[in-house]
């Protein structure tokens, strides 16, 4: 007979067994790694187009009994990586608010956002497809409410942001972009995320109404005016409303579809993310957008 029809050597029933593998089975569908608690930290590699890829995983610390872990993507500057934006960013405390944090790896430490950047530009790597990869391994390796995901990108990473907001409308519940611009097509009729943009008036890299060419890049990136014109008409937004508010000039465009837009222009701040004090702004933006709303 063969080996796998065999009785088990067991003082337990057949049937018995059968119920507890399948109960094994069950539970293994966003099993911890060995060597991992639930909650701890660690990089996931997955496949996407047939290249191998890795994100950081940050789970939540903190969830209400009964509910799931929001999901917030973070996406690096150029020549970033995840370990080096999750220390810039400084969002962790968001795990104990009930979010779980992913810090994708671009390939080359660039992003294909377009006509930017890098390697993964001119070789059309798809992170579009990368993200979407991202979001869905996330949700099985803890469990995550996909209807509560962000996204957050700083400088190239948030060009890959804007990319990705045209490119999946409706798949983000909240958005927000730090130094970036739109360096891709966006389509009329999209549905926006409740999003907000942050960009210093003084960017060196990014301009608010002009283009700058950066030789490094090898382009101009689109300037900031230009980006949120485009966004917000693609969505079909009202006119923007504008407001000064501890310094920061405030536009907000509501009536778009999905969400509302809103950028926070900061005088006399450049480019970096420290400059924009764009830690503290962007948790405040989260916790009242994402994790205010998570049922």
């Amino acid at each position: 007979m063969p080996a796998a029809f065999r009785r088990p050597r067991s003082a337990l029933p057949v049937f018995v067994l059968w119920v507890l593998v399948l109960l094994g089975a069950g539970c293994g569908a966003q099993a911890t790694p060995a060597g991992y608690s639930a909650t701890a930290s660690r990089t996931v590699t997955l496949h996407v187009d047939g290249r191998e890829r890795s994100y950081l995983l940050e789970p939540a610390l903190s969830v209400p009994t009964g509910r799931k872990a929001a999901l917030v993507a973070v996406l690096h500057q150029e020549g970033g990586t995840p370990e080096g934006v999750a220390k810039e960013t400084a969002l962790q405390e968001l795990r104990r608010s009930g979010a779980t944090l992913v810090y994708p790896a671009g390939v080359d430490h660039s992003w294909d956002a377009g006509k930017c950047c890098g390697m993964p530009s001119r070789q059309r790597v798809d992170d579009v497809r990368f993200l979407d990869a991202v979001f869905n391994d996330a949700a099985r390796q803890t469990p995550v409410d996909q209807r509560h995901e962000a996204l957050v990108g700083y400088s190239s990473g948030g060009m890959l942001t804007y990319h990705y907001v045209c490119a999946r409308p409706g798949r983000l519940a909240v958005a927000v972009v730090v130094s970036g611009s739109l360096e891709s097509s966006c389509d009329p009729g999209i549905s926006v995320p409740e999003l907000l943009t942050l960009h210093g008036k003084a960017d060196g890299t990014i301009g608010l109404n002009h283009p700058i060419f950066i030789t490094k890049l090898g382009l101009a990136p689109r300037p900031a005016a230009s980006t949120l014109g485009i966004l917000t008409t693609s969505a079909g937004c009202d006119k923007s409303v504008t407001t000064h508010v501890y310094g920061a000039e405030v536009r907000r465009w509501e009536g778009c579809r999905g969400g509302t837009v809103e950028a926070l222009l900061i005088p006399d701040a450049g480019h970096g993310w420290g400059n924009l004090d764009a830690s503290r702004r962007t948790l405040a933006f989260l916790r009242l957008r994402l994790l205010a709303g998570a049922e």
